[in-house]
């Protein structure tokens, strides 16, 4: 078995504090083997943000493997962004974190949908850009076991591809990572809990779950939180953990099974 804490959304610099204190104890009671960090790690891509996110992965145990967010630039310097959107966050946090991670019964790797600048409105959406999509299945190939992937922006989501969840190439991206064998897609974003599964021509199933904040004030209608998925061949069991007052505590449980629909016990 292979656990994984999937977090995301810790927006350092709107942090809440107790909270802080309090997933570092409960991660290092759970004990995963391996940290999957969707993006959103900083409020506005400041260094003192960055250098508290990175104080924050080097306390938790087991390595980490991060795909940024679109906060995770220099949210009020437009040229930084648009010319070095990601040296600030390369800087800080590319020694608390490894690019891909192996274990004996499974590999995950991160893929990047943020942008710095795009040509429209929203620059928070994100983008799944087929060419790094397939990059993500295939750096994958080599896994005996339930291959995982990290990104900050939905590639589907509850409701469709609308508002928050207008991922360009979101669909498509999902469809070329269900192709490529990738059983599990851990994202954020939304600040909102979600398991999506997505039939395959091989006859398993491919999930695509969101994780709320973990440590943000920022909440949008759920509470903070985070998943810990333990991950067999055949399925996933995901259960997730809500912030109550200045401690989390299971809140919900669900197994995602990679030959057929989810069941719960």
């Amino acid at each position: 078995m292979t656990r994984i804490l999937h977090i995301s959304d810790l927006h350092f610099g709107a942090e809440d504090p107790a909270l802080t204190d309090a997933l570092l104890e409960t991660a290092a009671r759970l004990k995963p083997d391996v940290t999957a960090a969707a993006g959103d790690f900083t409020q506005y891509g400041r260094r003192r943000e960055f250098a508290a996110a990175a104080a924050f992965f080097d306390a938790l145990p087991g390595p980490v493997v991060a795909a940024p967010g679109n906060h995770d630039t220099p949210y009020l310097d437009v040229f930084a962004r648009a010319v070095r959107p990601w040296r600030r966050f390369e800087a800080a946090l590319g020694g608390a974190m490894t690019p891909g991670w192996r274990g004996s019964g499974a590999g995950v790797e991160a893929l990047h949908t943020a942008r710095g600048l795009q040509a429209r409105l929203d620059w928070s959406l994100g983008r799944a850009r087929t060419s790094h999509v397939r990059d993500a299945a295939r750096r994958l190939s080599d896994v005996d076991g339930v291959r995982v992937v990290a990104c900050h922006h939905p590639l589907i989501a509850p409701g469709g591809s609308r508002g928050r969840a207008r991922t360009a190439g979101g669909e498509r991206g999902a469809a070329l990572l269900a192709e490529g064998g990738v059983d599990l897609v851990l994202t954020g974003h939304l600040h909102q809990v979600f398991a999506l599964p997505l039939e395959r021509a091989d006859g398993r199933t491919s999930w695509f779950v969101g994780a709320g904040t973990a440590l943000s004030r920022r909440v949008r209608g759920e509470p903070a939180g985070f998943n810990v998925i333990d991950v067999e061949d055949e399925a996933a069991v995901m259960r997730v953990y809500e912030a109550r007052g200045a401690r989390f505590e299971p809140a919900g449980e669900r197994t995602l099974s990679f030959r057929g629909e989810e069941t719960r016990p």
